[in-house]
């Protein structure tokens, strides 16, 4: 409701001189969606039964995807057709309807452990003791920052249309399919994976491994792209490679992480997410206005950079792979197999309580 009023005063932003106000708009909507996100992430193991966390993670992110399709074509539509105001008008009326539809989520009444009363600070101590003491968890609570640094393509996108489209008029149509194009590809990649290789603790954790390399080389398409379809299909396979990082980094978080500590990790993994997110798409554009290079060029620094968390992921997988080989299993090593052939959990709750309540000692 309150990102419906926030999205609202965009309507009041006439000329430059209340450029001001568009920032403290967007910073805003931004913070309202640090609660919102991590709220919504922590809830679906409440919602769905452990064996389908990957195949609701993979229905959320494809959902996601397939309305970020739809309200980017239709944004272009509307922009192109009625202007601006109008489209911020539909944009708002939007959150009035996720409202909606979350009212309508049935309570659940579940039985808890009693737990001591504790502050916000004191939280966030026990969120961070516990990630320090469960390295998985960490890593994994750490993979949407390592799909972040590449998130400049939010800058870029807008850039590159206007260099690929001739005729300005066309400007916010194509911007609207691009966006529809990173849309769909999101929506196919963990769904395709899930279908084609199934939905183990080895093909989760590799796929991503591989997503990070294959994303790399979609950014090489892009920077060669010289249309708008060349680049719109770079833009769908990029997203959906690291739609694949997304959905599936989640899904292994939820079968990691005991209940009443999702709603702290993933608070966590959104703002690491979010600062890295916010300083890549601040270093395109210096790197277009200060340094002069081309949005080619950036590109190919984009497809390089993505490559790095792809390499520290594979590094890590092979060391634990060597642990659990070496027969030992401490902490978070010992991953869990969602399709129920490796019952063995990542994280056991009790051992996790266990090592708190020790490290608070």
């Amino acid at each position: 409701m309150l990102r419906f009023v926030v999205v609202l005063g965009f309507l009041f932003v006439e000329d430059q001189s209340t450029l001001w106000f568009i920032y403290a708009l967007v910073i805003i909507e931004i913070s309202l969606s640090g609660f919102f996100e991590p709220a919504r992430s922590a809830i679906i193991p409440s919602l769905v039964p452990k064996e389908h966390l990957v195949t609701a993670n993979a229905l959320s992110g494809s959902t996601w995807s397939v309305m970020l399709a739809f309200g980017a074509a239709l944004g272009g539509v509307v922009v192109s057709l009625f202007g601006i105001q109008v489209a911020f008008i539909v944009d708002a009326c939007t959150f009035l309807i996720s409202a909606w539809f979350i009212s309508k989520i049935p309570s659940q009444e579940k039985v808890e452990k009693e737990h001591k009363q504790k502050n916000g600070f004191q939280e966030l101590v026990d969120a961070m003791r516990f990630l320090l003491k469960e390295p998985v968890v960490l890593v994994l609570s750490l993979l949407k920052s390592g799909l972040a640094v590449a998130g400049g393509i939010m800058t870029l996108i807008p850039l590159m249309a206007s260099q690929v489209l001739a005729k300005p008029a066309m400007l916010s149509l194509g911007i609207g399919i691009l966006y529809s194009a990173r849309g769909l590809g999101a929506a196919l990649g963990p769904l395709m994976v899930k279908r084609l290789f199934g939905e183990t603790a080895t093909v989760l954790h590799w796929s991503i491994a591989a997503a990070f390399f294959l994303k790399a080389i979609s950014y090489l398409f892009i920077a060669n792209s010289d249309n708008l379809w060349s680049l719109s299909f770079g833009v769908a396979a990029a997203t959906l490679f690291g739609s694949i990082i997304w959905v599936f980094s989640s899904a292994l978080i939820h079968l990691s992480t005991p209940d009443h500590y999702l709603g702290r990790v993933f608070s966590f993994e959104l703002a690491i997410m979010t600062l890295v997110m916010g300083i890549s798409n601040w270093g395109v554009g210096f790197a277009v206005d200060d340094l002069g290079l081309t949005s080619n060029q950036v590109a190919l620094w984009m497809a390089a950079l993505v490559t790095l968390p792809g390499l520290f992921w594979t590094g890590f997988l092979t060391f634990i792979r060597k642990k659990l080989q070496g027969g030992e299993c401490t902490d978070s090593v010992c991953p869990i197999d969602p399709s129920g052939f490796n019952p063995v959990p990542m994280v056991r709750e009790e051992q996790i309580e266990g090592k708190v309540q020790l490290g608070e000692k």
